[in-house]
């Protein structure tokens, strides 16, 4: 009888150590989790402002992401079988420009050859720090046309990653001195605006 109590002991005691170790290793895992997904979120919120967001996602996080917010890539994806699970990260870079300088282009002799009926072609320029453009303006004798014939942007784009001190109150003073250390980033381009996006996988 006693041999049976003390084996129940044991197994009593056993099963209790395996349910504290579940417990810890349960409470490890969702402090973690809500760690990753509270920077996450802190990231998307600065998007705006930095113009640069990392994203640690799980692979079920990424698909979703692929799926719904960046479809384009994934048929890309697709079309070159990479597989989802091999993704170790995801780099998307966004460039926005918009040039709204006016600009004149005097056409005068190509007027006077339309008054005149006389076949006449006169090329154009349209350039800027980023974007030129290229073409002609054509006059056949009775239509007048205008193509475009060669277009060429470029952009030059600087992400710097760094950290610094988070900005606190005291006193109602504001400062970053003795702040906790945080990551930011910032974004240089030489003409428009871009906007980066990078997705690690989680581990």
């Amino acid at each position: 009888m006693t041999t049976i109590i003390n084996n129940w002991k044991t197994i009593a005691i056993m099963v209790l150590l395996a349910t504290v170790v579940w417990f810890y290793k349960d409470y490890q895992f969702q402090k973690t989790e809500n760690q990753r997904q509270s920077e996450n979120a802190s990231q998307l919120r600065k998007a705006d402002s930095l113009r640069f967001t990392s994203q640690n996602l799980t692979i079920a996080e990424i698909k979703d992401y692929l799926q719904y917010q960046n479809p384009d890539l994934q048929k890309k994806l697709e079309n070159n079988n990479i597989k989802l699970g091999r993704i170790e990260s995801i780099v998307s870079s966004n460039y926005q420009y918009r040039d709204t300088i006016k600009k004149e282009k005097d056409v005068t002799e190509l007027v006077d050859a339309i008054k005149k009926a006389i076949p006449k072609t006169q090329s154009w320029t349209d350039t800027s720090q980023c974007l030129t453009i290229k073409g002609n303006v054509s006059f056949d004798g009775q239509k007048l046309k205008v193509t475009v014939n060669d277009r060429e942007f470029k952009n030059k784009s600087d992400g710097v990653a760094y950290w610094q001190r988070r900005q606190w109150s005291f006193l109602g003073i504001k400062t970053r001195f003795l702040g906790k250390k945080e990551f930011t980033a910032k974004q240089f381009d030489e003409c428009g605006q871009s906007q980066v996006l990078r997705i690690q996988k989680k581990e």
